[in-house]
């Protein structure tokens, strides 16, 4: 645990400096532009009614594109590092799942999800972040975001937007090469097709050995893997003003799973496993809008999407004593309409209305054998539609004051189809279930905002949030399989309040929020290894969010946060085991951040970034633990010219040991330090 002295540093450099990781760029020469000592201003779309951060009623940090490329963040891991109550969880390197508040845990071992995901506005599962490439902007909303997204945002939401093509003809390259023999090589392309239209083209690879050493089999690339990815993206501007984007992204992903070994082994990035096993993810994702400013301040918006991804995923046989994993699917499509008035002056009514719908269907096969003792092969498909109408009205009654009231009324349904055959010696049986369960939901939310002056902003928003019932897909019995369980409920309230500098140079931000949760969803492990989801009775979480962004000079750019957060269970048993009052799995107590750039010289840029975690349990029915631990991230580079970049930069600099996932008394450990050189050219 965190002294008082150290918790109160993180306190105190939150309030005195980045919620949003914004810094302006520097002039080709490294200098800084005349007006660069002011913060660039951020612009959050994800609340569906574009606004300027400063003024969005909601916790949220947004990442630039800029940002991602100068600090490396190649995956969700390193975003969730920048952001306040918020942490990853993952059984290997590339498919990331995380938690915010405390909600999310095991996501990628359930129906359903506690974290939306959205590429270019395009619903997406979490796992299909373990690629960042070509990315403009990176929003993340915490608290519950039913309202405006339905059932898969109980925690939040990760919104991520991808360059838009440029109308003049360029483009860059980067190569980098780092421990682990990890090689990666990245381009993209601006080409005009008129005045009106241009494509991009996006692409790369990444092939790495890995950071884990195999002493049985003597090998250093068990944990490694092979990625292609790529996106080419079209924008067209019609004469009445209108942006047409269409896109296509894919994402291959092949490589080893020795990741899951004894907590001695792990501490040293050691194992002791027979084989490599298996941990393959590929996605396809088409994306297409329509955005149009109408006349007199209305707007209209319109979103369509598809995708996709199956992910191929086994343990070494050795770690289980038998075969272990699945290869499934997922497809999905989606779309949303809407249209929205702002009004010209400062009061007035403003609106939003719209329509969603979806599809998916999710293969789910489960394959366990202990060879001539037990085999267990179950496969679950599952069909699943949502229709949602949704809309907000707001009352600017003052020009300070804003109260707005919005609905989102939903209706989600399921079926699966079961199969499972379970084997013993020369015996063997066959099960097999129907099932369905569906749920029509009203989620509602008010909003009151108060605005003083324009340095000021404070907002209450009271809300529910909702994760939506399903099945427990990796049941091996149809007892367990019968058993769909509850829709998770949550009623939430948040306080929030931001303060900028008459110059713009700094701001602050602090939000404080509680949910009562009702019937939350908690995946175990039960009878023969099976994961399993049920309700918990009661829970909820309590807590304060502090940010804040300083530019002091034009050549430092300083921002810190401190996250804390009691999310505690107050009626929940399993097997006997009484949990009310333990904390959730994967959701330490306070987390703080800090973040630095500084631009010393003529095109020089230092760069350090430190985050504490505090302690937390790896998995609800284990003792497994993480102790608190504190990662150390630096990088440095050099703009030789208008062109060509240079630089270099460790992660985790400290080599601290901590651990993503558990499994009884075996551990998956976080990456040990990582040390990179990376070349880039802009033309």
């Amino acid at each position: 645990m965190p002294t008082r002295t150290s918790l109160a540093l993180g306190l105190s450099l939150a309030l005195a400096a980045p919620l949003s990781l914004r810094a302006a760029p520097p002039a080709p020469n490294g200098e800084a532009a005349p007006d660069a000592v002011r913060l660039a201003p951020v612009v959050v779309t994800a609340t569906k009614q574009a606004a300027a951060e400063q003024v969005t009623p909601a916790s949220v940090t947004v990442i630039d594109g800029l940002a991602v490329e100068r600090e490396g963040l190649d995956s969700l891991f390193d975003v969730a590092h920048r952001s306040p109550n918020v942490y990853f969880t993952s059984f290997t390197q590339n498919t990331p799942s995380i938690t915010i508040r405390g909600l999310g845990f095991s996501d990628d071992e359930s129906d359903s999800t506690s974290t939306s995901v959205l590429i270019d506005g395009v619903p997406m599962t979490v796992m299909t972040l373990g690629q960042l490439f070509d990315v403009e902007q990176i929003e993340v909303l915490r608290g519950p975001q039913s309202t405006l997204y339905g059932q898969n945002s109980m925690g939040g939401l990760v919104a991520v937007r991808t360059r838009d093509p440029g109308f003049a003809f360029g483009g860059n390259a980067q190569l980098e090469y780092a421990t682990g023999n990890r090689r990666r090589e990245t381009a993209a392309l601006d080409i005009p097709l008129s005045d009106r239209t241009a494509i991009r083209i996006a692409g790369g690879a990444e092939n790495a050995d890995g950071y884990v050493r195999n002493d049985v089999l003597d090998r250093d690339n068990t944990g490694g893997w092979r990625s292609r990815f790529g996106r080419i993206k079209l924008l067209h501007v019609d004469e009445a003003g209108g942006e047409w984007r269409l896109g296509l992204h894919g994402v291959d992903t092949k490589g080893g799973n020795d990741f899951f070994t004894t907590r001695q082994l792990a501490d040293e990035h050691h194992s002791a496993n027979g084989d490599a096993g298996r941990n393959d993810l590929s996605y396809t994702l088409v994306t297409g809008s329509y955005d149009r400013q109408l006349a007199n301040g209305n707007r209209l918006a319109v979103n369509l999407g598809g995708s996709h991804m199956k992910w191929g995923y086994w343990m070494p046989e050795s770690a289980l004593g038998g075969p272990s994993g699945f290869d499934s699917s997922v497809e999905q499509y989606s779309g949303e309409a809407r249209l929205s008035h702002t009004p010209a002056g400062d009061t007035g009514l403003d609106w939003m209305g719209g329509v969603y719908g979806s599809k998916i269907r999710r293969d789910s096969p489960y394959t366990f054998e202990m060879p001539n003792v037990f085999g267990s092969v179950t496969s679950a498909r599952i069909k699943g539609s949502t229709a949602a109408i949704f809309g907000e009205l707001g009352w600017r009654f003052n020009p300070r004051w804003r109260i707005a009231g919005a609905l989102r009324v939903e209706r989600d349904e399921r079926r699966m189809d079961w199969r499972s055959t379970q084997s013993a010696g020369p015996f063997q049986s066959v099960e097999t279930l129907r099932s369905k369960t569906h749920d029509t939901v009203l989620l509602p939310r008010l909003t009151l905002e108060y605005r003083p002056d324009a340095q000021q902003f404070a907002w209450t928003t009271l809300a529910r949030g909702y994760k939506a019932s399903g099945f427990n897909q990796y049941a091996t019995d149809s007892a367990s399989a019968a058993q769909a369980y509850q829709p998770e409920y949550g009623n939430y309230a948040e306080l929030g309040y931001r303060l900028q500098g008459l110059d713009d140079t700094w701001s602050v931000s602090t939000v404080g929020f509680y949910t009562q949760l009702r019937d939350q969803q908690v995946v175990t492990i039960g009878s023969g290894g099976q994961s399993l989801t049920s309700n918990a009775g009661r829970s909820h979480n309590l807590g304060l969010e502090l940010t804040g962004t300083w530019r002091p000079v034009r050549s430092v750019d300083l921002s810190a946060f401190v996250g804390l957060v009691k999310a505690v269970y107050d009626d929940y048993s399993k097997g006997g085991v009484d949990y009310a009052g333990q904390q959730f799995p994967n959701t330490p107590r306070q987390s703080y951040g800090v973040t630095a750039a500084w631009r010393f010289a003529p095109g020089w840029e230092a760069g350090l970034a430190v985050r504490h975690q505090g302690a937390s349990n790896l998995y609800p029915t284990t003792t497994a633990r993480n102790d608190a631990y504190t990662l150390l991230d630096a990088q440095l580079s050099y703009r030789v010219d208008r062109h060509w970049t240079i630089g270099v930069y460790g992660k985790n600099l400290t080599d601290r040991v901590y651990y993503t996932r558990a499994l009884n008394d075996l551990v998956v450990a976080g990456t040990g330090r990582v040390v990179g050189v990376r070349v880039g050219l802009d033309f």
